[in-house]
């Protein structure tokens, strides 16, 4: 505990208070979509949010951007809600607005970072919108100590390539790129730590990731198959499909039927 405390820095600690209540109001969200709530002004919001990503315009991409969290937390629709969470963005604002231009050079980026969300949401699917707004708060704090040299994040370089891939699994990640730019060594030797710590290789390593993200996908959601290829890397829903089989010895619709029947029989 006394390990964690000394590296819980004021910008970890502020995004771990700001992901609680985001996931909170994601959650009742997704509820209130699927008990008839209007999710236009969320959609709304979201497409606000394309627009200013497009226009290149790092002011107008902080604005729409807090304008789409707020939308979730209207409508939440949970009395308080709105001050608690205005009180834990402000306190997160300085992090986010002075840092935004530098960590997101392309806003496209950020704007897909808010797409598992908003579409968990939609769908009325109360886990899946919880858990990806945790996500999204945790690879926006994931990128601003990158950029400010947070001292939350290891120094280890296997395990800053290990946490880079846990907030990248949607997007192509190449060895080289990992061990130049995140785990700050050579392409080689990043690639024996892989080996001695897991007994695999670096492409064995992610796609077992990416696998055990697929599960939790569809054991806690009910996001379309191929929505889940794309949201763990796969552009290709086909070949994501070829890997789950190979992996799990059955198919990803199969598995999440086989699941869903345990759980409606209450077994494990």
């Amino acid at each position: 505990m006394s390990e964690w405390l000394t590296r819980l820095t004021p910008m970890r600690a502020i995004t771990e208070m700001r992901a609680v209540v985001d996931a909170f109001a994601a959650r009742y969200a997704a509820a209130r979509v699927a008990a008839g709530a209007d999710k236009r002004p969320l959609l709304d919001a979201f497409k606000h949010l394309g627009e200013a990503s497009r226009s290149g315009n790092h002011h107008r991409v902080t604005e729409a951007d807090r304008a789409l969290h707020m939308a979730v937390v209207h409508l939440a629709g949970v009395e308080g809600l709105v001050q608690v969470w205005e009180a834990a963005a402000n306190a997160q604002e300085v992090f986010r607005a002075e840092s935004i231009a530098r960590c997101w050079p392309d806003l496209n980026v950020l704007f897909e970072g808010h797409r598992a969300l908003v579409d968990a949401i939609c769908a009325g699917d109360t886990l899946a919108a919880e858990d990806a707004a945790h996500g999204h708060l945790d690879a926006v704090w994931y990128r601003l100590a990158e950029m400010r040299g947070d001292s939350s994040l290891s120094d280890a370089p296997l395990a800053r390539a290990c946490t880079y891939l846990e907030f990248h699994l949607q997007e192509p990640v190449r060895l080289d790129f990992l061990a130049r730019f995140v785990a700050k060594t050579s392409t080689g030797h990043l690639a024996r730590l892989f080996r001695e710590e897991f007994a695999c290789s670096f492409t064995e390593y992610l796609r077992e990731l990416r696998m055990h993200k697929a599960v939790k996908l569809l054991t806690d959601s009910s996001q379309p198959i191929g929505r889940i290829a794309a949201l763990v890397g796969y552009a290709d829903a086909s070949r994501f499909s070829q890997h789950f089989r190979r992996r799990f010895g059955i198919s990803p619709r199969a598995y999440r039927q086989r699941f869903a029947e345990r759980r409606g029989t209450g077994g494990g």
